[in-house]
């Protein structure tokens, strides 16, 4: 067993010596060619298709697949660089429209483009296999199975097995590519193998630079009818949208120089307190080489890896050259930092995203403080949309937002759950201020009432005689009625729409939050024993479940004064709980 297990891993015993495992000096699975991008057609049919085919096979496409909904977002931000280089941009609105407009003409540069760095696309080369490090070794010269890269399995996230016996330490070479991909965008942090010549190696072992890029980050998308649908929506122009960045330098791994053991401008003579570059914008971040990977095996399967530390990419402020992800105000690394700082908005797997809609729609977000900084940024791909709309090449259609990530556990070095959800918006709420603040207020208005449903539960409980150290009551008649919401909510945003008359939307999502919450809390009422009934003194407050059902009624009222036609209650007293 190497030096450098980390949890979950799953490294064998007397595991193969390079020598064993090399498959010579000829190039060998160009994926420009071979079929290992995993589509879903339209025709219903699940198949493998090369880079090139996924571009001129687009229309044709519903969705990329794969193993894992990450796999999916690494492969559409592969294809994104592809698509950005190719087309030199775009610059523009204007430029973005020529794209769309003349795809014959995009497909031509696409094959163009693809035709030029053909030898940078080879899966094994004797001097710059894509993705990986052809001369890549440890000290020992110890090869470890494919669990080293892949995310699933025995030991990571043992929900998501897709993988058993062999087949977790081997893979066909299509597989081995997607999992190459995924690896550099959404590894694992902690100890990985030590390089030689890399000089933050100590003891054999590379100490950890964080995850892979992707998975420091909550991905979000749009998803169109078709892949060209896809692509189009998600290919911005950094300039549209205040990234400010210099195209001509943000290149993808390809364009770059050949990887090896190093991290990208560092020397053989350098020592490990050398600061590493910086990201020179999305397309370079959608294929940002965090690890040094070499893959080892036979013309019919890869059958063992070295996964060491690559270059490591920091979060803070980021937007500025990342596009698909939300961003948070952060008190702590603004203190830190002496300026004010935003941090990725990952996913949280307990709450929907529909929740956290303040982030994605521009001009929502509230301030931490009077006169301070947002307490949110959407993703660069929200004001992208507004762009496109403002300037007429996008009509009042319903757009599907996907958010995918990762939850890491134990200092995350071990993949705990994979979050996937999405979300279909119309178009007006990303350029329309009114609309996009009424669907904001929607759901603060709903997670209100969840809140007076919450503390007639807790109010009930302690009438009962339940400890009030327990949040147990309140959690579990919160879950069930974000549950209910969830569908309802999903079912209602879709019809603000431009021509909607707002106060009415309002008042049909006020109608429904309130007979929701409502049925709920009659079944908590109807539940309570007779102790409840009964009350007793808690906190140094009475109350029992009549008090409780009075106090949540009037609190309902407050938050939620559109579902009836008198409006507002009165003011508000005081309710416990």
């Amino acid at each position: 067993m190497g030096a450098d297990v980390r949890p979950g891993d799953r490294t064998e015993r007397g595991a193969p010596r390079m020598s064993e495992q090399l498959l010579g000096a000829e190039p060998f699975f160009n994926l420009v060619d071979e079929g290992w991008v995993p589509v879903l057609d339209t025709a219903g049919r699940s198949r493998e298709v090369s880079l090139r085919e996924a571009f001129h096979q687009a229309d044709e496409i519903v969705t990329l697949t794969g193993e894992l909904p990450t796999q999916s977002v690494a492969l559409l931000r592969l294809l994104l660089a592809v698509l950005h280089r190719a087309t030199d941009g775009p610059r523009q609105v204007g430029h973005w429209a020529d794209v769309r407009d003349d795809w014959g003409g995009t497909l031509e540069a696409v094959d163009g483009y693809l035709d030029h760095f053909h030898d940078r696309f080879w899966l094994q080369h004797p001097e710059q296999p894509f993705m990986q490090v052809p001369d890549l070794r440890t000290a020992k010269d110890e090869v470890f199975g494919l669990s080293r890269i892949v995310c699933d399995g025995p030991g990571t996230s043992t929900f998501l097995t897709t993988r058993v016996g062999a087949d977790l330490d081997t893979a066909t070479w299509p597989e081995a590519a997607r999992w190459l991909l995924h690896a550099h965008a959404y590894d694992v942090s902690g100890i990985h193998s030590g390089g030689v010549g890399d000089p933050r190696v100590k003891g054999g072992k590379g100490y950890g630079i964080g995850t892979g890029w992707a998975g420091q980050i909550g991905a979000i998308h749009l998803v169109g009818e078709t892949l060209r649908d896809t692509l189009l929506l998600n290919l911005l122009a950094p300039d549209a949208v205040g990234m400010q960045i210099d195209v001509d330098a943000d290149l993808p791994v390809w364009e770059r120089a050949p990887l090896t053991v190093l991290p990208e401008g560092w020397h053989p003579d350098d020592d490990s307190g050398r600061s590493y570059r910086q990201p020179t914008g999305p397309v370079d971040l959608y294929t940002w080489p965090t690890r040094r990977i070499r893959l080892f095996g036979t013309r019919e399967r890869a059958t063992g890896v070295i996964n060491a530390q690559g270059d490591r990419a920091t979060p803070q402020n980021r937007f500025t050259v990342e596009s698909m992800t939300a961003w948070r105000y952060s008190e702590p690394q603004t203190k830190a930092a002496g300026q004010v700082t935003y941090m990725p908005l990952k996913h949280d797997a307990a709450r929907s995203f529909w929740r956290g809609l303040e982030a994605l729609l521009p001009h929502t977000s509230r301030p931490v403080k009077p006169g301070g900084p947002d307490r949110r940024r959407p993703p660069a791909l929200a004001a992208w949309v507004a762009e496109l709309r403002t300037d007429g090449h996008l009509d009042d259609r319903l757009l599907r937002w996907r958010a995918v990530g990762i939850e890491y556990g134990s200092n995350e070095s071990v993949f705990d759950e994979i979050v996937a959800d999405e979300i279909v918006l119309p178009v007006a709420l990303l350029a329309d201020r009114v609309l996009a603040q009424e669907a904001v207020d929607a759901v603060d208005a709903a997670e209100k009432a969840v809140y007076a449903l919450g503390s007639l539960a807790q109010n009930v409980a302690l009438a009962a005689g339940g400890s009030p150290e327990s949040d147990g009551p309140r959690e579990q008649v919160s879950v069930r009625a974000y549950a209910a919401l969830d569908q309802e909510f999903r079912r209602w945003v879709p019809t603000l729409t431009a021509s909607a008359d707002a106060a009415e939307r309002r008042a049909s999502w006020h109608r429904t939050v309130l007979r929701l919450v409502s049925s709920l809390a009659d079944e908590v009422v109807d539940a309570a024993g007779p102790a409840a009934l009964v009350g007793r003194t808690s906190g140094g407050q009475f109350r029992d479940a009549g008090l409780a059902l009075h106090w949540f009624r009037k609190r309902v009222r407050e938050v939620l004064p559109h579902a009836r036609p008198t409006g507002r209650s009165g003011p508000e007293t005081e309710e416990a709980a």
